[in-house]
């Protein structure tokens, strides 16, 4: 009776201590409950802040590197302007470059034009200086001819004179009306001949070295008188 009485006054007990520690933890829980609600409301808040500043400075830099972009479009903005405008004057000196180099080219080339027309001219008179110097001595060339001729002839004549040792003049119609050659041709024809007087048509009498007579007609040969003819 006495065991039971003490294992029920031990079941009491222990129910009643397991009671008074339900109790205190329930109230711990309470104050545990109050202190973490405040905590965490202190905790969002904090975070709340945090955020903002975070927010606030993200916005700041982003008006930062607004301004900053802002800033090197314009820079941009003018390095493109300041490169356009060097294009621009790089441009315009080539132009004058060209410009100058083309009335140079055209200088040059009035002053070749002007060279090869002098050349042409120089090349013209020469040719006709060349052409007057053929036709020269082409003349010549048919003076000297005839000349020879005359000179076949008056060793001819000369020889057959020498043969009868008497000059005989070369035959001739009864009326001789051959005219006498110009004064150049009379001078060449008759050399170192005398003129000696003129016959009665006017024409000029030379004597030859062996003592006949002549005259000189238009074709420049020397014709001879007859005997009764002479001067």
């Amino acid at each position: 009776m006495k065991n039971l009485f003490s294992l029920l006054f031990m079941c009491f007990l222990s129910l009643a201590v397991l009671t008074t520690t339900a109790q205190d933890d329930k109230k711990g829980t309470k104050s545990g409950s109050k202190g973490k609600v405040k905590t965490e409301k202190a905790d969002k808040k904090e975070k709340a802040d945090k955020k903002e500043k975070a927010s606030d400075k993200k916005e700041k830099a982003s008006n930062k590197k607004e301004k900053a972009d802002k800033k090197e479009k314009a820079s941009d903005k003018k390095e493109k302007a300041d490169k356009k405008e060097k294009a621009s004057d790089k441009k315009e000196k080539a132009d004058k470059k060209e410009k100058a180099s083309d009335k140079k080219e055209k200088a040059s080339d009035k002053k070749e034009k002007a060279s090869d027309k002098k050349e042409k001219a120089s090349d013209m008179k020469e040719k006709a200086a060349e052409k007057k110097e053929k036709a020269a001595d082409k003349k010549e060339k048919a003076a000297d001819k005839k000349e020879k001729a005359a000179e076949k002839v008056d060793k001819k004549e000369k020889k057959a004179a020498d043969k009868d040792n008497t000059i005989k003049p070369a035959p001739k119609p009864k009326n001789d009306e051959s005219k006498e050659a110009d004064a150049s041709t009379k001078k060449k024809v008759a050399g170192p001949d005398k003129q000696i007087g003129k016959d009665e048509k006017g024409r000029a009498i030379f004597e030859g070295p062996r003592g006949g007579q002549y005259y000189i007609n238009s074709n420049g040969n020397k014709t001879y008188l007859r005997a009764e003819n002479k001067l």
